[in-house]
């Protein structure tokens, strides 16, 4: 080893040459030694920038975390408000079954209510009916009672019946005033010629009868209008 290296310093006639070797190798030393130097710098910047980032990721992952966890408490208060609210509708629509029942039972009954109604109206025309030809019967004996008063005289007869038993507080008024009309008057029943007022006129008593309403013990007087100068 000694000697090689004594023959590098010993010299020689191409001293040029190895010097120029020299120079070029030191030359691609220095100019690996800079690539190297650049290396080392920019591993040391992507390892800074790897700090970094592992720096960022881990602050992502524990905000990530931490926002995980906040989400997941938001869904566990809104899976109870969902519970609830689930509990709720069903509640709801329990109470709307039973106010259904419950309006169908009414339902029934209004139409049960409404026939009722209907039988009661039906019956109601019914009596009215009755009564109507009631009334067109009473006209017809009261009209046949007019003409018989009519042709007898003003002093007929009261049918044999004591007063006693007969209401002395109202009586029934009978005219020919527009028409065949019957009228309660109070008071007992005039005697036949005596005046009483009718509808604010005087009017003369022909003749007492019977009551035309069934089972009316009241005297009828049948009264016609006097006239001005007969007054």
């Amino acid at each position: 080893m000694r000697s090689r290296l004594k023959a590098l310093f010993v010299p020689t006639e191409a001293e040029d040459a190895i010097t120029e070797l020299i120079a070029e190798h030191s030359r691609a030393l220095e100019s690996r030694a800079e690539e190297l130097r650049s290396a080392v710098v920019e591993l040391e910047q992507r390892e800074a920038r790897a700090r970094e980032l592992h720096a960022r990721v881990e602050n992502v992952l524990r905000e990530g975390s931490a926002e995980l966890d906040v989400r997941h408490s938001e869904l566990a208060v809104r899976g109870g408000e969902l519970d609830r609210r689930e509990a709720e509708i069903a509640a709801a629509e329990s109470s709307v079954e039973e106010r259904a029942r419950a309006f169908g039972a009414v339902e029934l009954r209004s139409a049960a209510v409404q026939r009722r109604e209907e039988a009661l109206r039906e019956r109601e025309q019914a009596f009215e009916e009755r009564e109507r030809a009631l009334r067109e019967r009473e006209w017809a004996i009261a009209r046949q009672e007019a003409v018989l008063s009519s042709e007898a005289a003003p002093t007929v007869p009261v049918p044999d019946e004591p007063m006693t038993e007969l209401p002395d507080d109202s009586y029934i008024a009978f005219t020919q005033d527009h028409g065949y009309r019957l009228v309660e008057q109070d008071g007992a029943a005039p005697a036949p010629g005596d005046i009483v007022e009718l509808d604010g006129a005087p009017h003369r008593c022909v003749r007492l009868a019977a009551s035309p309403y069934p089972g009316d013990r009241r005297r009828c007087a049948v009264v016609e209008r006097v006239r001005p100068a007969a007054a």
